[in-house]
């Protein structure tokens, strides 16, 4: 078994794995044989460091390979670049999630002067300061799609501290590269730039494949974030973790996925400013500007929405949005009201709220396919429909327990549940006088 500290979480932990996270911490020393991560040296040299841009922006993916196994949810990276030439990596993003969905983090700091990586895993105790120290191996090209960064001991390092081979293995020798032997990050895009092989590796017995700690194939799903600042502790010479503050929480990137452009690329048009009033956001269709933001208020039980897209068909256009506390239940209770399952791939159940230029209208879908019926079962509030700058904007608030399964059957049933879905939202043009007669429709999902 290795060593019981917990060193380079590199992502761990979400929900479902944290509890297995806990009893697998002390068996990092455990290793998954797969193909060796190739190294090099450590260049030294005096230039200023740079990562091709390519790598810049968002990442996505499920990870193959933890210290708890394969994950069961997105795991999401990211690399931007500050404005004097440092870099800003962090993972765990949150979006859509809550502080309790993810409970450890990273934020890592890349000097251009020094070339060196000072990586803050979180939480961790406040007492903590620097939690390791990694060095990019060479100068890469603008254009090279592959950079490694490997363990680097800083002054004062105690190697009783940190759970490497040092001695046992002699990992931190030049065979490989100084440190490469004991600790290989390495990042590769694919030719187009559009995926990355992201993969952590630590020592291995002579003639077997390193330990991995952490394989993900990441999807781009956006640019990078904006990182504003200048990088900690002069440039990193006197860099410290700082668990009190600025390190010590789960990074909050809540908004649209995709909300930031592409390295050297400007906004899409699909995408406009996002609000600061909603902290999730997702772009659900970047070619028509589809965009659903939101807010729960817990303590009154609320929900507050807007959905917004581009209008196609002018004022003529409108939204709508469906909500089935019980679309993903299996029950007989569900089957017998009509919703449920069953239900699945058609409207059956949903309290729709349908935004257009004379207003809202609340609905129901009380068939498979076909128009919904009026019905005021679902109690809308601070309801605003707006055209605004050729997109068409619906903002409501709603109770996170209501419609017609509450108002008619006093089911408590909420939209907050894990068997709850939505319908839609849909971008509808009107052919006809009624808003029911849904026509035209431009995009919609669930």
């Amino acid at each position: 078994l290795g060593s019981s500290n917990s060193f380079l979480p590199f992502g761990c932990c979400s929900a479902q794995v944290c509890l297995v996270v806990g009893l697998m911490a002390a068996l990092l020393g455990l290793v998954i044989a797969l193909a060796p991560a190739t190294s090099t040296g450590i260049v030294a040299s005096g230039l200023p460091y740079s990562l091709p841009a390519a790598f810049e922006g968002t990442w996505e993916g499920v990870p193959q390979m933890s210290v708890a196994g394969p994950w069961s949810q997105p795991f999401r990276f990211s690399i931007s670049k500050t404005p004097l030439g440092d870099y800003f990596f962090e993972d765990n993003l949150r979006f859509d999630t809550d502080s309790a969905t993810y409970r450890s983090w990273q934020r890592t700091y890349f000097s251009h002067e020094s070339g060196r990586l000072l990586h803050c895993p979180g939480p961790r105790n406040h007492s903590l300061r620097i939690q390791s120290m990694m060095k990019l191996r060479n100068h890469p090209e603008p254009g090279e799609k592959r950079i490694t960064f490997c363990l680097e001991k800083w002054e004062g390092y105690d190697i009783l501290e940190h759970p490497f081979p040092f001695e046992t293995l002699n990992c931190y020798s030049e065979a490989e590269g100084m440190g490469c032997a004991c600790f290989n990050w390495t990042m590769a895009l694919s030719s187009s730039g559009d995926t990355m092989h992201y993969e952590v590796a630590f020592a291995a017995a002579p003639g077997f494949p390193r330990s991995k700690h952490m394989v993900v194939s990441f999807t781009r799903v956006g640019g990078p974030p904006p990182a504003d600042f200048e990088m900690p502790g002069e440039d990193g010479r006197s860099f410290t973790c700082e668990y009190g503050g600025r390190d010590g929480h789960l990074v909050n990137r809540s908004g649209c996925p995709f909300v930031y452009p592409y390295p050297g690329e400007a906004s899409p048009a699909s995408l406009p400013p996002r609000s600061s009033i909603y902290p999730h956001c997702y772009v659900l269709n970047k070619e028509v500007g589809l965009v659903l933001e939101w807010s729960v208020d817990t303590s009154n039980s609320l929900l507050h929405a807007q959905v917004s897209a581009w209008a196609p068909f002018g004022d003529e256009t409108y939204v709508a949005l469906g909500f089935r506390p019980l679309g993903g239940a299996s029950s007989d209770l569900a089957r017998s009201l009509g919703t449920g399952r069953e239900q699945r791939f058609g409207m059956r159940g949903a309290d729709m709220v349908l935004g257009h230029k004379k207003g809202i209208r609340n609905m129901f879908a009380q068939l498979y396919t076909g128009p919904p019926e009026v019905d005021d079962s679902l109690n809308i509030t601070d309801g605003m429909v707006t055209f605004v700058d050729g997109r068409i904007v619906l903002q409501f608030t709603r109770p996170l327990v209501g419609g017609r399964l509450h108002a008619r059957h006093g089911i408590n049933a909420s939209i907050t549940s894990d068997v709850s879905d939505m319908i839609g939202p849909l971008v509808v043009g009107m052919s006809a006088a009624s808003p029911g007669a849904m026509a035209r429709v431009v995009v919609g999902g669930r």
